[in-house]
């Protein structure tokens, strides 16, 4: 009796190290894909704080005839589900703001487009998008 628990044990210790090791090995990815993401996460929202900081445009306060003023009209203008959207080229803002450029090489800029978002005539959000092909 003795000897046949002795081999149940070992049979399952040794079936069990594998799946332990499946387990182990999708928790390490599920977490490194975490921390991945979080990571760019930060990073993305750095770059959009520093091209709102460089424009000079504030959330929550620019309104749409001040930015008009002093990036011109946007490439492009949209609606939809209540928000306006203007999307400006990052390339032709660069030319009058310098800061930009050096902040934006790092991102592909000539990929890039800042879109702002708004809330009826106020600046709601800043984000750099990549431009469709």
């Amino acid at each position: 009796m003795k000897l046949k628990l002795s081999a149940l044990f070992v049979a399952l210790v040794v079936t069990a190290v594998p799946a332990q090791a499946d387990w182990l090995n999708a928790v390490k990815g599920g977490v490194g894909s975490a921390l991945n993401d979080t990571k760019e996460s930060v990073k993305t929202a750095a770059l959009n704080t520093s091209v709102r900081t460089a424009l000079g445009l504030t959330e929550g306060k620019s309104t749409q005839a001040a930015i008009a003023e002093k990036l011109g009209e946007p490439a492009s203008k949209t609606e939809k589900d209540g928000k306006t959207f203007w999307v400006y080229d990052v390339t032709l803002l660069s030319a009058s703001y310098p800061t930009l450029t050096e902040l934006v090489k790092t991102q592909e800029a000539a990929q890039k487009s800042v879109q702002l978002s708004f809330k009826a005539d106020v600046l709601d959000k800043l984000e750099l998008i990549t431009q469709a092909k």
